[in-house]
This record gives structure tokens, sequence and C-alpha cells, in this order.
């Protein structure tokens, strides 16, 4: 990587010259600071900011709340996303904390963020909010200190967030049924219920696409606590039941209907966990949709960084996360 010692022996212009330029002082030519801007992101100049932040009298620390969720695949890799931005950026005085709460206690996450932010008073948070209004009740007060960064779900219009895009998922999942099935054929819907986050959203996507391609739904069913009342879904899956869909607890559902299931039954879910991966190989589930979880983690922890060190001068407000579609042939590279 290119060094502002570097760019000054090219020019032939003073290091001082250089580093006015690309701090974006007026105090030099015009000409020479396009001369130098130009040939810098030619060369892929990038700023150290490893000078300034040594000069910090303690270190900026970010707390990322993150939901825990049945889906240890979804927990583990958020953190692991965090945890590799985190490793990259340690030597600039930069520390993420970790805080898990269950996805399914919207009070536990509440109160562990108003216990940080008073007794720490971090530098920034990344957060999933599990309930967004009432989070931002809590975190207004800080916001003037403070730098913020929500994953899965946009808090405001001006607080950056890591879009998954929940609900597009839901609708390819629902494409890639419609095209598994003839337009006639008989399709089960299970609603598993609101986690808060990302399974209403899929459900919603999925239903709204596959209307369009079937005209043999029977549901969404929602059975109340379905992981306790697996065996209600033997009532709606007769033997001309020819796809099967839920929104939540798939893994579960699968293994309970092994030998209780019609033969050939499709089956489409939406996100992956190892038990997923295995009943895809086993070809007990056809194919689920996916969005790249570790970006997630990562790209959040990158931005807080920026917000932190460099101020919040990009005009860009969201990302996409990727999405992907795993069958048997492919679910392994994931």
């Amino acid at each position: 990587m290119i060094t502002q010692e570097e760019l000054a022996k090219k020019l032939g212009v003073s290091r001082t010259t250089v580093a006015r330029a690309l701090n974006g002082s007026n105090n030099i030519k015009p000409e020479t600071k396009e001369k130098i801007l130009t040939l810098a992101k030619e060369l892929g100049y990038v700023k150290n900011y490893l000078g300034s932040s040594l000069a910090l009298k303690s270190d900026k620390v970010v707390y990322a709340f993150i939901a825990k969720s049945k889906n240890e695949n979804y927990t583990s890799e958020i953190k692991r996303g965090i945890k590799g931005a985190n490793g990259e950026l340690k030597e600039y005085n930069f520390k993420i904390e970790i805080i898990e709460t269950d996805i399914n206690d919207t009070w536990e996450q509440l109160e562990k963020l108003e216990a940080i932010l008073k007794e720490k008073r971090p530098d920034g948070i990344i957060i999933t909010p599990l309930d967004k209004t009432r989070v931002m009740d809590i975190i207004a007060p800080y916001m003037e200190t403070m730098k913020v960064v929500s994953i899965g779900k946009k808090l405001t219009d001006t607080i950056f967030h890591v879009e998954p895009n929940y609900y597009k998922s839901g609708k390819v999942a629902g494409d890639i049924m419609g095209n598994l099935l003839n337009s006639h054929d008989k399709l089960l819907v299970i609603d598993g219920g609101d986690d808060n986050l990302s399974s209403k959203k899929y459900l919603d996507g999925f239903y709204e696409r596959i209307e369009e391609l079937n005209s043999n739904i029977e549901g969404p069913v929602y059975i109340e606590d379905l992981l306790s009342h697996m065996g209600k879904i033997l009532d709606y899956l007769t033997p001309d039941v020819k796809g099967l869909y839920t929104n939540r607890y798939a893994s579960q559902i699968v293994e309970y209907l092994k030998d209780k299931k019609p033969e050939k039954l499709k089956i489409v879910t939406n996100g992956l966990s190892k038990k997923i991966r295995e009943q895809i190989l086993n070809q007990e589930v056809t194919a689920t949709v996916m969005e790249e979880i570790y970006e997630q983690g990562y790209v959040a922890s990158k931005h807080i960084f920026n917000l932190i060190y460099k101020g919040d001068s990009e005009k860009q407000r969201s990302y996409n996360a990727k999405i992907h579609i795993l069958f048997r042939e492919n679910v392994d590279n994931f």
C-alpha cells in the first residue's frame, strides 16, 4: 500500500503538502491538491487511521447486541463476522464487545441495552433491534455522542443499517416452490409465528409469490407454540399434499415428519443450520434460501468503525446482504 511519503516523492512535493491535500485542507494550491488526489486515487492510497488513533487517551468501545436464535448458524455467523472485522481493526484502539440476548425475549435486550448505555457510555452500538420503537426511545438521549448501526431492521432513515431483505428471500423461496410444483398441486404452508426479526417477512414474501404460481394452497396454517405441537401439522398434511413450506423450525419439523410425510414431498424453507444442510444432502429438504450472514456482522462492524474515526460523511444509509439459493449440489459451499 502506497504511503504519503511515496506520493510526495513521485510528485516532487513535501509530505506536509500531501497530508494537507488528503485531509481536505484549503491551505494548498488547487492544482497541486488535484494532482495529489488524482495520483492517490490511481495508486489506491488508503488513509492510515493508526497515527491518529494511537493519540487517543482511551480505546473506542462498541457493544454489539446480537439476537440469539434457535438457528445456531445465524448467531454464530453474525458473531464470526463481527470478530473478523474486529480482528482486522484491533490495532486501532478499537474493540467490539458482543452481548447475546434471546431472540424471543425483547425485554431482555432492552434491559441490557439500557444498562450498558448508562454504565459504560460506549462510543457506538451495533444492534439487531427486536423492538425498534423501544430501542429508539432508549438510545435517543445518547445519539449526540454515540454512533449506531443496525442489523436486520431499519431504525430510522438516518441510521445506517445492514438489510438482509428477508421479504425478498421469502419471495425467492416461493418462486422455487412454484417451479417445483404444478400450479394445481396442493401446497401446505405452515406459519411458525413471528420471531421479531425474519420469520414474518419470510412468510409474507413467500405467500405473495406462491399465490401467483399456485391455486391450491392450504394455509398459512398458524400453530401456536409449534415446537411443542408439531403433531397438529398432521391434521393438514393429507396424502394429496405435494409441497410444504414453513417459515420457522424447518429442521425440527422435517425431522418429526421423517416417517409420516407423503412420498416425494417437496420441502422449501428459508435460512441455514447444520441440520438443514444435512437434510438437503439427504434429499429430505429440496432447497433453502438464505442471506449472507457473516457479511452482515462484518459490514456493520467496519461501518461503525468508519463512523467513529471518519465521521458520518457517507451518503449510503444501507447495505443489502447477498441472497443465496442452496440445493444439494451447492450446499457444502456454505
